[in-house]
């Protein structure tokens, strides 16, 4: 019973030892957000930057334009306001979810090659 003890207890530790490294070779957002390029839809994935920051723009605009019009216009502009806050939110949440898929399959696929050296 204790030898089966001690070889849970060498597993776990080494477990252990590999998440710890795993957690240690974080390399940052950059690296993170690069990720969403390196696939085959990369120039999808630079559109969505694109039509993000062409989205941003019509914000600010949408933003100043509420802020100064006149009582008579300022529900049009905010209403434009909020349609392009949404558009923009959308957009990024799109291309996140992309280099999080792609972050994902790197990591599965190192994870599948790790796996494929212990055996």
């Amino acid at each position: 019973m204790t030898n089966i003890d001690e070889k849970i207890k060498q597993d776990i530790s080494k477990q252990a030892q590999e998440l710890d490294e795993l957690m240690q070779s974080d390399d940052g957002l950059i690296s993170y957000l690069k990720v969403g390029f390196s696939s085959k839809f990369a120039w999808l994935v630079k559109m969505g930057y694109a039509l993000a920051i062409v989205l941003s723009i019509i914000m600010i605009y949408c933003g100043i334009k509420f802020f100064n019009a006149p009582a008579q216009e300022q529900l049009f502009w905010g209403v434009c306001l909020i349609i392009s806050f949404n558009a923009q939110v959308a957009t990024k949440l799109w291309v996140f979810m992309h280099t999080n898929r792609n972050h994902l399959a790197k990591e599965i696929r190192l994870l599948e090659l790790r796996l494929g050296n212990r055996n």
